[in-house]
């Protein structure tokens, strides 16, 4: 018997994964005219584990109507470190959004399906490919979809990169950067993070995040809250990437909440990991071809955010797409030349920042106990006034005046080393 190949539907653009980069992407496409499939393999509203913070900076970028989508509003920081008191400066203005990511997400995606995005969820990408114009994406159920057009935003371990970039696997091989186990191995340079939601009040000042920087070495833990009294708690390690991020998470919950191992109101510890945009090599390899969020190493590698650069990912790589049209591969060398000229220029100033400030936190703790000001300064990044580069021409231009020696240890005189 022949075999009966499956019908293609032929598209302008097909959007893999539809996270907020990737629903963005779909839906700023058909707004723009073009017919767009957006795929994922979930079912919406799913889970997904990530803090949910939201900079204030991302919100010209969102849908007219997010303010319903239940969140709560974050006006500054509480810093901790060790056992010191924590130092906690309120901005009197947003800095950032807490959202539950299943209910963020699924407002962008059907905020896409909206404006004309034909949105395929709950079905697995079985085969991916390119014939020098047209990507091929097949789907479970003998569905197929062509276009000359490629958003990939199926996180870190994208499946799109590794069918298309990495031929020594074969599609669908892609291990999942979700992970349930006790410890984890470091991959390459990936960053891996863990967290867990608890129910409860927050054990800050209402609209404050807590900011610990004395229990996770090289890192820092993370205290988010989430509406409907609850929490997200998590840990991070970027200078010294945590081995058994699990095992540190307990232990930074036990300290901030302690009485609440084994409370029912505690949900599954989860791990995954944040890549590093250093070993992002993706970008501009195949015309037509873009890489969003995460799965393009898009994420800061001082504070981890993400969602942020996700959707800037996708506004830019839909600009690019309608600047160039029917040009391809000139639209995808211009995204990846504002990737690796602007924001990989950017991470590499927010990773000095991290190599710093991570490796001495004590030092870093004892300036902002004296010059709370100082982190009004990262507020200005999170509402958009700053990148990190002139953040730290700014900041340098303050330290300056910074009288440093009431900083640093005193040596006694004459003393030998």
């Amino acid at each position: 018997m022949v075999p009966v190949m499956p019908a293609s539907r032929k598209m302008d653009a097909i959007v893999v994964g539809l996270g907020p980069a990737g629903s963005t992407g779909a839906r700023l496409l058909s707004q723009a005219g073009l017919s767009v499939v957006g795929i994922d393999r979930s079912e919406f509203p799913r889970f997904k584990t990530c803090g949910g913070g939201v900079s204030a900076r991302s919100i010209p970028y969102l849908p007219i109507g997010w303010q319903s989508v239940p969140h709560e509003v974050t006006t500054g920081v509480c810093l901790t470190y060790d056992n010191h008191g924590p130092v906690e400066v309120d901005m009197g203005m947003p800095i950032a959004y807490q959202f539950r990511r299943e209910e963020f997400d699924h407002f962008l995606l059907e905020e896409a399906r909206k404006d004309g995005a034909l949105i395929v969820t709950g079905v697995q990408v079985e085969e991916i490919g390119w014939d020098g114009s047209d990507f091929r994406i097949a789907t479970e159920g003998g569905n197929l979809y062509t276009a000359p057009l490629l958003l990939a935003a199926d996180g870190a371990s994208s499946q799109v990169s590794r069918s298309l970039l990495n031929r020594t696997k074969k599609p669908g091989s892609f291990r999942p950067r979700f992970q349930r186990r006790s410890s984890v191995k470091h991959l390459g340079k990936s960053f891996p993070s863990s967290e867990i939601n608890i129910s409860g009040s927050n054990p800050v000042s209402p609209g404050l995040v807590r900011i610990d920087l004395g229990f996770v070495s090289g890192g820092y833990g993370w205290s988010f809250p989430k509406s409907r009294s609850g929490e997200n708690i998590g840990v991070i390690g970027f200078s010294k990437p945590l081995t058994d991020p699990l095992a540190v998470l307990g232990g930074f919950v036990s300290r901030i909440l302690p009485g609440t191992e084994g409370s029912s109101t505690r949900e599954e510890p989860r791990t995954w990991f944040v890549p590093d945009y250093q070993e992002s090599d993706r970008h501009g390899k195949i015309p037509g071809l873009f890489f969003l969020g995460d799965a393009g190493g898009l994420v800061d590698p001082f504070l981890g955010e993400g969602i942020y650069y996700a959707i800037l990912s996708a506004k830019k790589a839909v600009s690019e797409i309608l600047k160039h049209e029917n040009h391809p591969k000139a639209a995808s060398l211009s995204y990846a030349g504002w990737i690796r000229q602007d924001l990989f220029r950017d991470f590499a100033q927010a990773r000095r920042l991290a190599a710093v400030i991570y490796r001495f936190p004590g030092v870093y703790f004892r300036l902002v106990q004296k010059y709370p000001h100082v982190l009004s300064l990262y507020a200005a990044i999170l509402r958009g006034a700053h990148d990190y580069r002139s953040f730290s021409r700014s900041i340098g231009k303050n330290l300056l005046n910074l009288p440093f020696r009431t900083l640093l240890p005193r040596f006694k005189p004459n003393r030998t080393f």
